[in-house]
């Protein structure tokens, strides 16, 4: 499934330093950023620990010139394995580096990679499959589903952060603030950083320059689930982009794809994208009750493998939610089937 000979490539776009490393299976390119904020060097996301990209990544600050005992930040963007990946190396060789994450992401990677939890991951992933049988996939393909829900917390690695981040919270330098901005979506715990001096944002995941990124439902820590309400994920998600869009950014250093240099184009295209698909869902199932499997099927094709399957599916499902918490579908349940009518 995974490649593992990877490509470096080092650009420079004005003050920051993209250090992008191809992985054909994650959207082309894993990029984190190398920038300075006064006299102390920042660093946004820790990448992958897979294969050879340790070794290219440290050719890379070696090339550009910085030791990673130089290093005195790391924003951690989100829990996602190709986004954590260095940070236990960072503090192997920087015990000073200052590792930063959201509180969500904390207590997400936290809970997914205590080997104590295990059995607790295996129920909550048995009680999601009964949830997506009830939406309309095959018993034997839900039930596969559990080793994949159960796959993703054994690749990610756990370090405890230096700090945990709140939405708003700001970390000064001599002249200069960098904004964290709560971003759930793509992730429970995703944030993006703000450069307020020079209007970039670092977006990670949050927002890419030619696809959405996946807004769905999630295997849940059972903590987080009293925290916060993630039910409305797609309320969140269009919520931080509005946020974000009235920053003006300049430009945005996404995780994967382009650099995007018409920030607000972008945003605009990427809300216009899921008013299509709200009202595409609702046109599908007008006095028509389907279940949200049989709707992926028509909306993203037939012709998707099993995880791609369950990703339609709960991407349908964040978008039904939104419409049925503004009373716009309605849920009906037969013969322990779920259905959506408009």
């Amino acid at each position: 499934m995974f490649a593992h000979n990877f490509k470096l490539e080092i650009n420079k776009i004005e003050d920051i330093v993209q250090i992008q490393i191809t992985v054909p299976w994650a959207v082309k390119y894993v990029s984190v950023y190398l920038f300075k904020v006064d006299d102390s060097y920042v660093l946004f996301d820790a990448g992958l620990d897979m294969g050879n990209w340790p070794k290219l990544f440290f050719s890379a600050l070696k090339e550009i010139g910085v030791s990673i005992k130089e290093i005195e930040y790391v924003f951690i963007s989100h829990e996602h394995t190709d986004h954590t990946g260095l940070m236990r190396r960072f503090k192997r060789f920087n015990p000073n580096i200052q590792i930063m994450m959201s509180e969500a992401a904390h207590e997400t990677l936290k809970w997914e990679t205590n080997p104590d939890n295990y059995d607790e991951l295996v129920e909550g992933a048995k009680k999601m499959v009964q949830q997506v049988i009830s939406y309309g996939i095959d018993e034997n393909q839900g039930n596969r589903l559990i080793d994949w829900f159960t796959m993703w917390p054994k690749l990610r690695k756990y370090h405890e952060p230096d700090r945990l981040l709140h939405d708003g919270d700001e970390i000064s330098f001599k002249t200069n603030k960098l904004k964290v901005i709560w971003t759930p979506g793509h992730a429970l715990g995703h944030i993006c950083v703000f450069d307020q001096n020079k209007k970039y944002l670092f977006s990670g995941d949050h927002i890419l320059s030619r696809i959405t990124p996946h807004i769905g439902n999630f295997l849940v820590n059972p903590e987080i689930e009293e925290k916060y309400d993630f039910e409305d994920i797609l309320k969140h998600y269009l919520n931080s982009l509005n946020r974000i869009d009235e920053l003006n950014p300049k430009i945005i250093f996404p995780a994967h794809q382009d650099i995007i240099y018409n920030p607000h184009e972008r945003i605009q295209e990427i809300i216009a994208h899921h008013d299509r698909r709200l009202r595409e869902i609702s046109s599908v199932i007008k006095n028509k009750p389907l279940t949200p499997y049989k709707i992926s099927l028509l909306h993203f094709g037939d012709d998707l493998d099993e995880m791609n399957s369950f990703l339609a599916l709960s991407e349908v499902m964040g978008h039904l939610i939104y419409l049925e918490k503004q009373d716009k579908v309605k849920r009906i349940e037969k013969n322990n089937k779920i259905f959506f009518v408009s």
